[in-house]
């Protein structure tokens, strides 16, 4: 009984990732690389759906998906291994750039500095 319901599980996983392979098939080679990160976003969801299965790991793709821009610095970034909310926060904070501080001597607009 066991093993027919593993094999159901890594079938429902399967189906469920197949647009992610469309996605790497198809759409992926004509945008060209973007991502920030090691292992790709979509190469991210693959393993975290597996590792994690279908809610878990879609909630740490989205979530990796979500970081993959200009505000967040990239780099290697493996998925944990251990789902925990904490983790998903926590990398919110360690891959985000430090925002660069204006400098409010030289503002035309800043009224504390006004004449």
């Amino acid at each position: 009984m066991k093993g027919t319901s593993g094999r159901f599980i890594r079938l429902a996983r399967n189906i469920f990732l197949i647009p992610v392979h469309i996605y790497r098939a198809v759409i992926s080679p004509y945008i060209g690389p973007s991502c920030i990160y090691s292992p790709t976003c979509s190469a991210y969801m693959l393993d975290a759906v597996q590792k994690h299965g279908i809610l878990k790991g879609t909630v740490l793709g989205i979530a990796r998906i979500l970081r993959c821009n200009r505000a967040f610095m990239g780099g290697p970034d493996p998925v944990p291994d251990s789902f925990a909310w904490r983790q998903i926060r926590d990398s919110y904070i360690i891959f985000h750039k430090p925002r660069r501080k204006r400098n409010r001597n030289n503002d035309p607009t800043d009224p504390s500095t006004a004449p």
